[in-house]
């Protein structure tokens, strides 16, 4: 494995539940998650942060807890990418790849149907339980 990227799966709460905001790659125009290569001197966590605002333009903390990892195979080599969750605060009318990337929010549940990676999938799985378990949490402080 070479060179380590760094991603995250911004989400937001939507009105009628949890939603991802997915944007478009570059290659083949299909549906994926903000990701990138980590520069020399970024952590995993600052490389999450600023491809999300790069490629889809959104700005938020980020849960420093990764949902999870996968390898993506690029150039010839295989690069593991590992995976945080963004919780979107604030959304940018202009980003640095605003004239290359589109972008969409879609339910979380549905998310998994429209990436071109499939791996995606389990990392929105977890992010949906993890999302679930914290609502509990709070529920139950409540009580």
């Amino acid at each position: 494995m070479s060179k380590a990227q760094a991603g995250a799966v911004p989400y937001r709460d939507g009105p009628f539940g949890h939603e991802v905001l997915l944007v478009t790659t570059r290659g083949k125009g299909g549906w994926g998650i903000p990701k990138g290569g980590v520069k020399k001197g970024h952590s995993l966590e600052q490389t999450a942060r600023l491809e999300t605002l790069e490629e889809a333009g959104v700005l938020g903390p980020l849960d420093p807890v990764p949902l999870g990892s996968y390898v993506h195979p690029k150039k010839g080599s295989r690069r593991e990418v590992v995976v945080y969750a963004l919780r979107v605060e604030r959304v940018l009318d202009r980003w640095a790849e605003d004239a290359e990337r589109h972008r969409v929010w879609v339910p979380l549940a549905e998310a998994g149907t429209l990436v071109e990676r499939k791996e995606l999938q389990r990392l929105f799985t977890r992010l949906r339980h993890r999302l679930l378990a914290a609502s509990l949490s709070l529920t139950r402080r409540a009580a």
